[in-house]
């Protein structure tokens, strides 16, 4: 008996997979598992895949190990072994022994329960007994759930290889065998693009990995594997999959998108710290770690993660300092009043606010501008100075009018029409002035273009209103349609969000509707148990 050409062919497919698991510190058992979910095959060759051996190397491996030197082990005993319980012959407790130290895990591992159970209490006891995960030199580590919350330009947060890679569960890697099948045919096309997306943050890189030419993939490639690749090309790509995150953050929310911008900018500080560059070249890899550093913060403050936020803001600052860009300083002063304000803490957002004005001034940006003083304008509303607030928004909506040119920085594409009017309607709720916000609330609401997470939030703006006019029927309809979008969109702020206006009809608690809204957000998992 010998080994098929297509069996030839999925044994190098998952050497080739092994290979780049083993580089991100999964052991033998972990990839065995991974490869559970994609090969129908006994436990013992699902365990010499994740070794990346041919049935000849294993027999070699298995005759050298035999302690009298006589085994007789030959390939296609093997093969009738891992094709037991359809083969005519079971592997015997001490073939599967001398299998876990080959495969460097333990001989219960190489044996479903069925066949197990088929054992008699002395080859169970030696099965039992059977345990060679210390040869595995990583069999100690576990590829741990937690995703990593900073990137550093640090030299310690840098390997010798000048990149951290990002943190991969088995079940992240099993979801990418899933997606990559799904997505491209081509055997040699689907390594590459396992071995970007492993570099990459997982499954969810593939939705930016697509949007490469495949002269694009090669080059990101190139560089993940070895230094002194990084040119202007490079740089143009890093900059196209950035673009592509905030899209996919636009559409998704964090939960796709974290791991990926967390992963990307590990490589940017990889290479900024490791690579010698031309100065404006490094300057425009700056430009692209700052960037993905401020989407980074954005991102972990979806998430209500405020210390990795911060963490990633203040680096994002660190980086646009050292290159003098006083847009993105604003902007990065902007979304760190932003935090602040939402966190409760007017101080601190007035602080940043009046910083970002600051740096506003210094670049030449009008649509900067316009976003520096609509968020001021929101932060002293909340604070109780209406006048100021008034005057910062007329000044914001003025900025908002004018044309756009290539001042204006691309990643604020996101300011239109129908974000300048749903501020506005927040402004107008902390005024007090309760029938113009709804009015404005309604205007955003009824664009078929408003984001998912816009519209969420102005539904609860609209809410909040209603609640404060005791109109509680149709506040209960607006927090149940914000809440529904949660189904779709991960956002954790928003979320959180419903739980506050839940918050707010408390006094309202026995009311048919409320109690209605009640069932309908612990179904959905935004609550667990709401106090009566």
């Amino acid at each position: 008996m010998t080994m098929s050409r297509d069996g030839y062919h999925i044994m190098i497919d998952c050497r080739k997979h092994s290979e780049l698991l083993r580089a991100k510190g999964f052991s033998f058992d972990q990839i065995a598992d991974i490869f559970t979910l994609h090969h129908d095959v006994s436990p013992l060759k699902l365990h010499r895949y994740a070794n990346g051996l041919t049935g000849a190397q294993a027999v070699a491996a298995y005759n050298d190990l035999d302690p009298a030197g006589t085994a007789a082990m030959r390939v296609p005993r093997l093969y009738v072994f891992e094709g037991w319980p359809d083969s005519e012959r079971r592997p015997n407790a001490r073939a599967l022994a001398i299998f876990a130290q080959i495969y460097h895990t333990t001989a219960r591992r190489l044996v479903t329960d069925e066949t197990y159970a088929s054992y008699n209490p002395n080859d169970r006891d030696l099965i039992d007994r059977t345990d060679h995960r210390h040869l595995d030199s990583q069999g100690s580590r576990h590829a741990p759930s937690a995703r990593a919350t900073r990137a550093s330009m640090e030299p310690e947060a840098v390997r010798a290889s000048g990149t951290v890679p990002a943190v991969l569960t088995r079940k992240d890697c099993a979801a990418l065998l899933r997606a990559l099948r799904a997505e491209e045919v081509d055997v040699r096309r689907r390594d590459l693009l396992f071995e970007l997306a492993l570099a990459m943050g997982g499954a969810p890189a593939v939705a930016l990995l697509r949007h490469l030419s495949p002269p694009e993939k090669d080059r990101l490639v190139a560089v993940v594997r070895t230094s002194g690749r990084v040119d202007a090309g490079t740089v143009e790509v890093i900059e196209k999959l950035t673009a592509r995150c905030r899209r996919l953050d636009d559409d998704f929310g964090p939960e796709v998108v974290l791991p990926v911008v967390d992963a990307q900018r590990e490589l940017v500080a990889g290479l900024l710290h490791g690579e010698t560059l031309l100065p404006a070249l490094r300057d425009r890899l700056t430009h692209a770690y700052a960037q993905l550093s401020q989407l980074a913060g954005y991102v972990h403050h979806d998430v209500l993660d405020y210390e990795g936020a911060r963490r990633s803001y203040q680096d994002a600052l660190t980086a646009a300092h050292q290159i003098a860009d006083a847009r993105l300083i604003a902007y990065l002063h902007i979304l760190l009043s932003r935090m602040a304000a939402y966190q409760g803490r007017m101080g601190e957002a007035l602080d940043h606010s009046y910083a970002a004005q600051g740096w506003a001034r210094r670049g030449p940006s009008n649509l900067v501008r316009s976003v520096q003083a609509m968020e001021l304008s929101r932060v002293l509303a909340r604070s109780g100075s209406i006048g100021e607030s008034e005057r910062a928004l007329a000044h914001s909506v003025r900025f908002a009018e004018e044309p756009r040119d290539e001042t204006d920085p691309a990643y604020l594409y996101w300011w239109t029409a129908s974000q300048v009017q749903s501020c506005a309607s927040d402004c107008l709720l902390a005024w007090g002035h309760l029938n113009e916000a709804i009015t404005s609330a309604e205007k955003v609401l009824a664009l078929r273009t408003t984001p998912q997470f816009l519209r969420g939030q102005t539904l609860l703006q609209c809410a909040e209103a209603l609640t404060q006019k005791r109109e509680i029927p149709a506040a209960v309809d607006k927090i149940r349609s914000a809440a529904h979008l949660t189904g779709s969109h991960s956002s954790g702020r928003l979320a959180d969000s419903v739980r506050q206006a839940r918050t707010r009809l408390q006094p309202w608690a026995g009311n048919k509707h409320v109690r209605h809204l009640d069932e309908e957000l612990r179904s959905l998992g935004i609550v667990s148990q709401v106090k009566v």
